[in-house]
C-alpha cells in the first residue's frame, strides 16, 4: 500500500510539470497526424502516375514531342587510302603501297536555313485526364553549296552525283498524312520514310538530281519543302546553317522557351506568341562537313525550342501544397495549447485529433477537386469546408464566440497564408520563413509573462488532458 504522505508530493509534482506533459502529448499527436498525411501523399502520387500514364497515351496515339534536325545533304564518295602490303617481286616479298578504294559517305550542312511554322495546340482528354498537343505547318527552305567538299579534300571527280540525297531527322512522322515535295534546284522530287542518316532511323529522305552539273559553281543552291506534322508539349530545332532563321506563331498563351538559345524577339499575349530566332553557327560545336568516319558532337546537344505545356499543373500545386501540412497542424495544435494555458479551457487530446483530422481532410479535398476545377477554386472550396468545420467544432470545444472567433481567424490566415506560397516558386521559402518567425514571436509574445510552473489549467492533476 503506497504511502499516503507520498500521494500529494506525487500531485504536486504532476500539477508542476502537467505542462510539459501536455507539450509531449501534443508532440506525439502531431506524429500521429503524419500517418493520414502519409495516406494523402500516397493517393496523390497514385492519381499523378494515372494522370502521366493517360498523358503518355494520349501523346503515343496522336505524336510525342518533335525534334527537327535538317536538312543535311548526304553525298556518296569514292574514299581511296593507300595501305602497305607484301607483294613478291621477282622471287623476293616486298612491302609496296597498294591503293584501295570504298565507298564512304560526307554529310554537308545548309549554308542558309529558314524556317517558318505556325503551331496549333488542342487539348486531348482521357477521361478526367487532359493533354496538350499540337498540329504544326513548316515551310522550310535555304541554300546549299559544295565548298565543304573542299574542306574535306574530296575531288568532286569521286563524289556519286547521282547518289545524293537530302536527309531530314524527323522525330514522329504521324501527322505526315500527304506526301511531301521537294524543290531542289531546278529540279522536283518526293520525300521517302526514313532518315538516312547513321544513328537518326526516324525521318525522311530524298533523291536529288542533277548536282553534277553544278557542282563547281560557287553559287548557292536553293532548296524549299512544306512539312506538316502531329506532336505534343516540345517543339525543337537544330541551327544547322551558317545563318538560321526560325519564326513560330501559336494561339498558345503559356509557352516556355527552352533549350541552348532564346528568341532574339517574342511576344507573349494571352491570346497567343510570335518568337523568332536568329543564329550563327558560332555558337554550337560542330562543323558544316563532316564524312562518316569522323566523330562529332551530337546535333541534339544545340536543339533550341518552345514547350506548350502550363509550368505547374494541379497535381504539382496540391503536391507544394501538401509539403506545409506538417507545419499547418503544428500552428493549428499551437493555438490551441495557447487557450489552454492562457484562458485555462481543457481540451482533450481526442479534440486535438478531430482538429488534426479535418486539416488532413482539407488536403485530400483539394486533391479530389483539382481533377475537375483549377486549383484556386479547388483550394477556395476545400478551405471553406475546413474552415466552417473546425470554426464550429471550435465553438463548442472553447464554449465561447470570442475565442471561436480567434481561432477561425487564425484558420483563415493560415489558409491564405499556405496558399500564398504555392503560388510562389521562388520566394516561397522567404515567405514560408517570414510566416514562422511572425508565429513564433506571436507565442513569445502571448506568454512572456506566464509562469509555466503555476499556470496548469484546472484539473491539472487529470492527465488524461
Amino acid at each position: 500500500m503506497p504511502d499516503p504522505g507520498f500521494l500529494p508530493v506525487l500531485k504536486r509534482f504532476l500539477s508542476r510539470f502537467s505542462i510539459l506533459f501536455k507539450l509531449a502529448v501534443i508532440g506525439f499527436l502531431l506524429l500521429l497526424m503524419c500517418i493520414p498525411l502519409s495516406m494523402v501523399e500516397s493517393q496523390l502520387n497514385d492519381r499523378l502516375t494515372r494522370h502521366n500514364d493517360a498523358i503518355r497515351e494520349i501523346n503515343g496515339t496522336w505524336g510525342t514531342s518533335q525534334e527537327l534536325i535538317g536538312p543535311i545533304l548526304k553525298v556518296p564518295y569514292v574514299l581511296r587510302t593507300k595501305v602497305s602490303q607484301q607483294k613478291e617481286i621477282d622471287g623476293k616479298m616486298q612491302t609496296v603501297e597498294v591503293e584501295k578504294t570504298s565507298i564512304d559517305d560526307a554529310f554537308l550542312l545548309p549554308r542558309n536555313l529558314e524556317i517558318v511554322g505556325k503551331v496549333e495546340p488542342q487539348k486531348l482528354h482521357r477521361g478526367i485526364y487532359e493533354a496538350v498537343v499540337y498540329q504544326a505547318r513548316f515551310d522550310i527552305s535555304g541554300t546549299f553549296d559544295f565548298s565543304g567538299l573542299a574542306e574535306l579534300k574530296i575531288d568532286p571527280k569521286d563524289v556519286r552525283w547521282e547518289e545524293a540525297q537530302l536527309c531530314m531527322r524527323v522525330s514522329d512522322l504521324r501527322g505526315a498524312s500527304e506526301k511531301i515535295p521537294l524543290q531542289f534546284g531546278s529540279g522536283t522530287s518526293t520525300f521517302l520514310p526514313g532518315s538516312d542518316i547513321p544513328g537518326a532511323p526516324s525521318g525522311i529522305h530524298a533523291p536529288v538530281k542533277g548536282l553534277a552539273a553544278t557542282s563547281q559553281s560557287s553559287a548557292p543552291y536553293p532548296f524549299s519543302f512544306p512539312l506538316s506534322l502531329n506532336g505534343s508539349e516540345t517543339l525543337a530545332f537544330a541551327p544547322l546553317g551558317t545563318e538560321t532563321r526560325v519564326r513560330l506563331s501559336s494561339l498558345w498563351p503559356d509557352p516556355s522557351f527552352e533549350g541552348k538559345f532564346l528568341p532574339s524577339s517574342r511576344d507573349v499575349r494571352p491570346g497567343g506568341f510570335t518568337a523568332s530566332w536568329n543564329l550563327s553557327y558560332y555558337g554550337r560545336n560542330y562543323p558544316q562537313q563532316w564524312t562518316q568516319n569522323q566523330p562529332i558532337e551530337s546535333l541534339s546537344a544545340s536543339t533550341f525550342g518552345v514547350k506548350l505545356k502550363a509550368p505547374v499543373d494541379n497535381y504539382r500545386q496540391t503536391e507544394r501544397t501538401v509539403k506545409y501540412a506538417v507545419l499547418f497542424i503544428l500552428l493549428m495544435f499551437t493555438a490551441y495549447f495557447l487557450f489552454e494555458v492562457i484562458a485555462k479551457i481543457r481540451i482533450h487530446p481526442f479534440q486535438y485529433i478531430l482538429v488534426g483530422a479535418a486539416i488532413c481532410v482539407f488536403y485530400l479535398g483539394i486533391l479530389a477537386l483539382s481533377e475537375f476545377y483549377s486549383f484556386s477554386r479547388a483550394y477556395a472550396v476545400s478551405s471553406f469546408a475546413a474552415w466552417a468545420m473546425i470554426s464550429l467544432y471550435s465553438l463548442s470545444v472553447l464554449k465561447s464566440g470570442r475565442k471561436t472567433l480567434i481561432i477561425s481567424a487564425i484558420l483563415a490566415i493560415l489558409q491564405a497564408s499556405f496558399y500564398v506560397m504555392t503560388q510562389m516558386q521562388d520566394y516561397a521559402m522567404v515567405f514560408g520563413t517570414a510566416m514562422l518567425f511572425v508565429a513564433v514571436a506571436s507565442v513569445m509574445f502571448f506568454t512572456r509573462r506566464l509562469d509555466w510552473y503555476n499556470n496548469a489549467p484546472e484539473s491539472a492533476d487529470d492527465l488524461s488532458h
